[in-house]
């Protein structure tokens, strides 16, 4: 890679990154909801991702999440409050909990999900699908290398 190509990708990290979440913040606004913060709204999802394959016990989310136990909980604890999530107890062991999204958060999820999808599809239409593949592949290896580098 070039210093060029490495300067358009500086480029992209540092502002396009803060672009995206300004406009979820104005997807929240607009569409989802008004009362999600962009991290409460990110706590949402991922209930949503881990639910769907009965992982979403408060240790699974923290850990997809990369966040502490105490802050998933501050988090959970203010989306059960606002009705987006519910918590529900293990039968077999009680230190287990596990969340679940409550019809207000699906349809906020739902909302989120529509968003990123259309501007997916916005950015990718015309792209040839070696070129998507290779694009996807690369930003698995960004995220694999910013996992491990969070684990040190």
């Amino acid at each position: 890679m070039n210093k060029k190509q490495i300067d358009i990708l500086n480029d992209y990290f540092l502002h396009s990154a803060l672009r995206l979440i300004s406009q979820e913040e104005q997807c929240l606004r607009r569409v989802c909801s008004p009362d999600l913060s962009i991290r409460e709204l990110h706590v949402v999802e991922a209930v949503a991702c881990l639910q769907a394959d009965s992982r979403s016990t408060m240790a699974e989310i923290a850990r997809y999440l990369h966040l502490s136990p105490a802050s998933l909980t501050t988090a959970v604890n203010v989306l059960v409050k606002k009705g987006f999530l519910d918590r529900e107890y293990s039968a077999e062991d009680r230190r287990v909990i596990y969340v679940r999204l409550t019809e207000t958060g699906e349809a906020a999820n739902r909302k989120y999900l529509d968003f990123v999808r259309n501007m997916l599809y916005e950015v990718s239409s015309d792209l040839d699908e070696d070129v998507a593949d290779q694009m996807i592949e690369v930003l698995l290896r960004l995220s694999d290398y910013l996992d491990r580098a969070l684990d040190e």
